[in-house]
């Protein structure tokens, strides 16, 4: 992946997607009910910071591949250990995003389907891809962020036609009974704070002055689907409802019926999810094999370790979890606290405060 470059466009695609991935289908943040909107609107602002700091590591050290930072910053050793970490954090992260498909495809169409067939259906397309590199996986991007988006344009101009959107669920507009600080914190781990796989993958950037200056737009225009996306449900359901859903958006297109035609439209909404969700878990397990690829012996084939990955994100999948509440449980309220928290904040900024101070002391020691 040394000598990828990739351009713009393709990095705003990606990001796009990556942080709609699993987002929309367990992660609106719907508990907090008529508050969502506050949710989407604050998580988005922080997350457009979180793009700043991670960009301000690397800008500030040459546009270094992370990996290279962990050991300038910490020592040989304890940086490839902590590479070992996020190699390991980025698969174990993968897998759960697989998960989250695995019991929402089986639990709202095939019913007959075992998890383990979706997910290792859905992990060799993932190997696939990883196969054929970074850039492959980049010019797929763009042409899936243009169906990714008129496919929800469709979905939103056919629940508006359908007559089924009440406004007034919406209201009010702030229920301070019903906002939860947790909420907000979860929300920032997740989706955004997981841009920190991205450090690995600006560095291939083209024209790294564009990042800066465009590469925050693509988390303003997910933060606005995901909050269209989250009012248009409650305006739907009503925001009590909408809460007491584990799949609130799939429930909110059921409803969707234009004079008998149009109906029974969840294909699109299923063919979305699946589009988002395979970007994202494609990032995470590229990213993922490059850092196994750093630590092991260089005689091990790329494609080895590949299939290694490929092994692993699958057993984690199928054997994680024993139930989809349990699930849900892990992921959005042990998973941020314990392993978001330290990979995605700690870590970084900690880095970022130890190559600053040796960069200062080098310049005061010449």
């Amino acid at each position: 992946m040394n000598t990828v470059k990739i351009s713009t466009f393709q990095v705003f695609s990606m990001i796009t997607l990556f942080l709609l991935g699993s987002t929309i289908v367990v992660g609106l943040g719907l508990e907090v009910e008529e508050n969502a909107w506050i949710l989407n609107i604050f998580s988005t602002t922080v997350g457009i910071g979180i793009f700043f700091l991670y960009t301000s590591i690397l800008k500030k050290n040459d546009w270094s591949e992370f990996h290279v930072l962990l050991e300038k910053g910490f020592g040989k050793f304890l940086g490839k250990f902590l590479l070992l970490l996020y190699s390991i954090y980025f698969i174990y992260i993968s897998s759960r995003v697989i998960t989250d498909f695995s019991y929402f495809i089986s639990q709202t169409l095939f019913y007959q389907i075992k998890n383990w067939v979706i997910s290792i259906i859905f992990i060799m397309l993932v190997c696939y891809a990883c196969l054929q590199g970074l850039e492959a996986i980049a010019r797929a991007s763009e042409i899936l962020f243009f169906i990714t988006m008129i496919l929800v344009v469709i979905l939103l101009i056919i629940a508006d036609i359908s007559e089924v959107i009440s406004w007034e669920n919406i209201r009010p507009f702030f229920d301070k009974e019903d906002f939860k600080l947790s909420s907000l914190f979860t929300r920032i781990t997740f989706p955004y704070g997981e841009l920190i796989v991205f450090t690995f993958l600006f560095p291939h950037l083209k024209n790294k002055k564009t990042l800066l200056k465009r590469g925050w737009a693509a988390i303003l225009l997910a933060g606005f689907i995901l909050l269209i996306i989250s009012e248009t449900i409650i305006a739907i359901l009503g925001a009590k409802v909408a809460a007491i859903f584990t799949f609130p958006l799939l429930k909110a297109i059921e409803m969707i019926e234009f004079i008998d035609i149009i109906q029974h439209i969840e294909i699109i909404s299923v063919f979305s999810f699946f589009i988002v969700g395979f970007v994202k878990v494609a990032i995470f397990s590229i990213v993922g094999t490059k850092g196994f690829s750093l630590l092991l012996p260089k005689k091990i084939k790329a494609h080895l370790i590949v299939y290694l990955v490929g092994v692993i994100t699958f057993l984690l999948s199928t054997l994680m979890d024993r139930n989809l509440p349990e699930h849900l449980f892990i992921g959005l309220k042990i998973i941020p606290i314990y392993l978001h928290l330290p990979f995605q904040f700690v870590i970084p900024i900690i880095l970022f405060v130890t190559l600053l101070v040796k960069k200062k002391l080098r310049i005061i020691k010449d």
